[in-house]
């Protein structure tokens, strides 16, 4: 009995520990969960990206990962483009491309300084917005919403200024028939940016008595308008390997890009199977890099240092006079 128990001790000290999580589960911050169109969860699905995901995650989106079961899975990413262009030009007029909002900026009245005895007035048809962009957002495109009335045109002035060294700015004119301009913000962006678009109204081509596409009919008040900020349609793809719920990890800053089979041989389709993606919120297996102490200079540990060194200092000193003393 004696030796039954002492091989049950044994037993129990050579119990490997439970696993803790590792890799992307581990390092990852951030999480959100994809939930699959039911009663499809298996089959082969994309979720759209939004622009809260490129704004807590790493630049160009390099630290998103897919776990399932514990387990990454493989994806694919998807960038919409007008099939009669691709991605090798500037898009057409006629854009066929699905868009997403990055952002939307209410338009209000610009104010000159000075022009009254209050010190400022409201400029006719000129309307403006500033805003802070996150930074890794992209931006693509700029749309007035809603569109310029029939026979009006408005002239429209964008800018972001990144840092010192890197601006962009776009100057173009807006028609019914022509609502949205491309204005291109990298994803790769480190820094936030500062945007600043302005609104002029021109003059109506035909009916006398309409001064611009903000205007509304004689004797109405201003239509509110908004200047939409839009990124390309992405969409990640992937295979799930089960039912359960499909995980998507990011925030590791340390992360480089994943390489897939998956997304080599992965063929887009017009209409895949879209799942939901949930909100962000804290990865409950985040494990915090463990750093090493800093070394910190104290008074009581300065007082040491200069007490040994004293300590030293007489003992060299005190030997050699011993010795002389001696002879």
């Amino acid at each position: 009995m004696k030796m039954l128990v002492q091989l049950g001790v044994a037993a129990l000290l050579f119990v490997p520990p439970p696993a803790t999580p590792t890799g992307p589960l581990a390092r990852s911050r951030w999480q959100r969960v994809l939930t699959a169109p039911q009663p499809l969860s298996e089959a082969e699905q994309c979720v759209i990206v939004d622009a809260d995901l490129y704004a807590h995650a790493a630049p160009g989106l390099r630290d998103v990962r897919l776990v399932q079961d514990g387990y990454e899975i493989p994806y694919a990413t998807d960038v919409s483009f007008d099939d009669r262009t691709g991605d090798a030009g500037a898009p057409p007029a006629d854009d066929r491309s699905l868009y997403e909002t990055v952002k939307i900026l209410p338009l209000v009245p610009s104010q000159s300084s000075g022009a009254t005895k209050g010190g400022s007035a409201a400029v006719p048809g000129r309307f403006y917005q500033e805003d802070l962009l996150s930074a890794h957002v992209p931006v693509e495109r700029v749309r007035l919403e809603p569109a310029p009335a029939a026979n009006t045109e408005v002239s429209l002035r964008a800018a972001a200024r990144m840092n010192l060294a890197q601006a962009e700015e776009l100057r173009t004119t807006l028609g019914p028939s022509r609502a949205a301009a491309p204005f291109t913000i990298g994803a790769n962006l480190q820094d936030e940016a500062d945007i600043t678009v302005v609104v002029q109204a021109a003059v109506a081509r035909a009916k006398a008595g309409v001064s611009g596409a903000i205007v509304s009919p004689r004797g109405a008040p201003p239509a509110p308008q908004s200047i939409v900020l839009e990124m390309r349609r992405r969409e990640i793809c992937f295979q799930p390997v089960s039912s359960s719920p499909v995980r998507l990890l990011l925030g590791d800053a340390t992360a480089l890009p994943p390489r897939y089979d998956y997304a080599l041989h992965y063929q887009p389709k017009s209409s895949p199977l879209l799942a939901t993606m949930g909100p962000m919120q804290p990865n409950p297996d985040y494990v915090a890099p463990v750093r090493a102490p800093r070394f910190r200079m104290t008074a009581r540990l300065r007082l040491a240092i200069a007490f040994a060194v004293a300590v030293a200092a007489f003992f060299l000193t005190a030997i050699p006079l011993l010795k002389l003393t001696k002879r």
